[in-house]
């Protein structure tokens, strides 16, 4: 009976082991100031050959990490080094925002990590935007144009599309389809004058009629928009304009 007691201890001191040591290999960048998580910032080691982004909960997995450190870089925060031994047990590592400056921009060829499919929330504020139509002009090689008025959605061109209001393009919203199978304007319309700017986090974005999980609207690339979970401070916004327009 002694045996066994000693034997289903051991075990358990080793699932516990076990259980820390798995914990320990993830980390969590969060913004210092707001207490929200942050995405898509760069963890990178020493000799560079070990590099990950942070998912949506700022979650980073270090177990295939070979070193004593690690650097974190993401644009509008303070660039900062750790050792490993310095982590915290809790795994969370918080990090100090800053005025974001080109020397905080690093260019890394050997990654391939797929950041230049992403349109970040930094990216999407730093431009005046009036609705959520205008954050598709960020995407690279997207073209819009407004004829006849507002009151519709814009045209698009892509890669030598002529995409009218949406034809050759898929749209989605938190992964809801915005193009609708059948309008007046034509197969495919997608009106994004719904959707408040303010609320986007982030865009995936891909060029090409090779995506066949986008479905059959993307023979010219697709657009994905993702909102936030939650708001890290509350804003009011007032406009102006002529003929006492507010």
């Amino acid at each position: 009976m002694k045996k066994i007691a000693v034997v289903f201890f051991a075990f358990c001191i080793n699932f516990l082991n076990t259980t820390a040591q798995q914990s320990n290999n993830n980390v969590y960048l969060l913004n210092e100031e707001s207490k929200l998580p942050v995405t898509a910032a760069l963890v990178t080691s020493g000799d560079k050959i070990f590099n990950r982004l942070s998912d949506e909960t700022g979650k980073v997995s270090l177990a295939a990490l070979k070193g004593n450190d690690i650097t974190i870089s993401a644009i509008g925060y303070v660039l900062k080094t750790i050792a490993l031994n310095a982590i915290p047990a809790d795994g969370k590592i918080w990090l100090k925002p800053t005025i974001t400056s080109l020397q905080e921009i690093k260019v890394n060829a050997a990654a391939r990590t797929g950041i230049f499919h992403t349109i970040s929330d930094l990216d999407i504020h730093l431009r005046p935007l009036i609705n959520s139509q205008e954050v598709l002009r960020i995407v690279p090689g997207l073209f819009m144009g407004q004829h006849a008025g507002g009151g519709k959605a814009e045209q698009i061109f892509l890669r030598g599309f002529d995409i009218d209001h949406g034809t050759d393009i898929s749209i989605s919203a938190d992964g809801l389809p915005v193009n609708m199978v059948s309008h007046a304007h034509g197969q495919g319309y997608a009106d994004l004058h719904y959707l408040i700017p303010e609320l986007i986090e982030q865009v995936q974005f891909g060029k090409g009629p090779y995506q066949a999980t986008k479905g059959n609207f993307a023979t010219a690339g697709y657009v994905d928009l993702q909102t936030k979970d939650r708001l890290g401070f509350n804003s009011v916004k007032v406009e102006g304009g002529q003929y006492l327009q507010y």
